[in-house]
């Protein structure tokens, strides 16, 4: 693998696809052929947040149900987890990612966009 576009959601990579001379649609990503890349190219993409902040309760088990005497929550470091209902998007993503020579964010310019390669 040489180049992988990530992409924030999957129309936006649908939309990138489509742009290029040939795209062919697998599980998770796109493949791309087009004269404007000369080696294996992917877009694959991420959907809502494919990794969140652990629960309070990963953290202590008196945080596991709300009471105000808990508040504020503050960990000494914040853990991240993979949604439970995203780990297979997860998994082809980082795949992807780990094989790649060339990495493009095609994300949103917003905050949430531009952090989502940060966690691969």
């Amino acid at each position: 693998m040489s180049t992988v576009i990530l992409a924030e959601k999957p129309s936006q990579a649908l939309s990138y696809a489509s742009a290029f001379k040939q795209s062919n649609k697998k599980d998770g990503y796109f493949e791309i052929k087009d004269p404007i890349f000369a080696d294996e190219t992917v877009i694959t993409f991420g959907f809502g947040h494919l990794v969140e902040l652990a629960a309070p309760s990963h953290y202590n088990e008196n945080w596991q149900s709300w009471k105000l005497e808990s508040l504020p929550i503050f960990p000494e470091r914040y853990d991240f987890e993979v949604a439970a209902d995203k780990k297979k998007q997860f998994k082809i993503v980082d795949e992807l990612l780990k094989k790649a020579n060339t990495i493009i964010i095609a994300t949103d310019s917003d905050r949430e966009g531009e952090n989502s390669a940060t966690c691969f």
